[in-house]
């Protein structure tokens, strides 16, 4: 039994990437769509930030590595991160395939609290 679809994200996908999202058939909606809404009354500024660089990489640059911090999940899964600011909050992350195609999920708050530790 299927209990999700991948979807292509049309408003973020244009002639040099395409972007996609995992639908959750249970939840009628997509990862990405739910990190949208969990983070939107907290940190609307970097939601635009994410979602306009999403939008240039699907339709200016491509999705070349430097846009991503690779390794992220396990060995071998191909999770990245989207690169951000330092002193962001979110981290989305997502799969890339090539320069052409992203796989963009969930993410969240990041942990900042070794990195304020160091800062200090």
């Amino acid at each position: 039994m299927e209990h999700y679809k991948l979807v292509k994200e049309e408003k973020l996908s244009g002639a040099e990437a395409s972007v996609y999202s995992v639908f959750l058939l249970n939840k009628q909606d997509t990862l990405f769509n739910r990190f949208i809404n969990e983070n939107k009354n907290l940190f609307k500024s970097e939601l635009k930030d994410i979602v306009n660089r999403i939008k240039v990489i699907g339709n200016k640059t491509g999705a070349s590595e430097q846009f991503f911090k690779l390794k992220e999940g396990k060995p071998g899964d191909g999770v990245c991160a989207l690169y951000d600011h330092p002193d962001r909050n979110l981290r989305l992350y997502c799969i890339r395939y090539g320069k052409n195609l992203i796989i963009v999920g969930g993410g969240g708050e990041k942990k900042l609290k070794h990195y304020k530790k160091i800062r200090n």
